[in-house]
Order: structure tokens, then sequence, then C-alpha cells
């Protein structure tokens, strides 16, 4: 398989690139140390036809980056395609598309 062609085999599924999710506990969006860093940097390419499992501890971020999938909270930086669908503006045909069980 060329290199191109295998890069093609991701654009109809998930690519997730340097996603983050920060809650300020300041105002305005001013950086302080005491900020929570629920997802920090992500990335991750799933194919089409693949299931994705996430796991981990408490607190890991599983919740959070399932929740900027589907639209619920918006990403901090970040930005994500499924199906070549970016999250941040194709909400209504992603959420026809994917399913998640909480």
């Amino acid at each position: 398989m060329l290199e191109n062609e295998e890069k093609d085999v991701y654009v109809d599924g998930l690519r997730i690139t340097n996603i983050q999710k920060i809650y300020s506990k300041l105002p305005f969006g001013f950086k302080s140390k005491k900020d929570v860093h629920a997802v920090k940097g992500i990335y991750l390419e799933v194919a089409k036809n693949e299931l994705l499992c996430l796991l981990g501890h408490n607190g890991a971020g599983k919740s959070t980056l399932f929740n900027m999938m589907t639209g619920i909270i918006a990403p901090t930086c970040g930005e994500a395609k499924i199906c070549g669908l970016d999250i941040s503006e194709d909400q209504h045909k992603i959420r026809q598309l994917m399913g998640v069980v909480p």
C-alpha cells in the first residue's frame, strides 16, 4: 500500500489531533496553576468500521473526550473529525452517525 493510500483509510474514520479540555479557575480564560486539565493533548486515529473502547482509571478524561466528540462540551483547543466531519461544525450530522453508551 502506498503512503497516500494508507492516509486515505483514516479519512472516513476518526482523527483526533491535539484535543484538550482545560477548566479555568479564573474568568475570561486567564491561566492559573489551579486550572484543571481534564484532557491533555490527545492524538488518535481509528480506521473506518473499527470499534473504539477507552479504558482508564477514574478522572482519566474518558467521559470528557466522548462529551467533546458528541458536542456536549467544546474542546479548549485541537480538532477532531468523525467520518470527515468536524466536531466543531457538523454536530447534527455526527449525531446521526455515532452512538455512545455511557
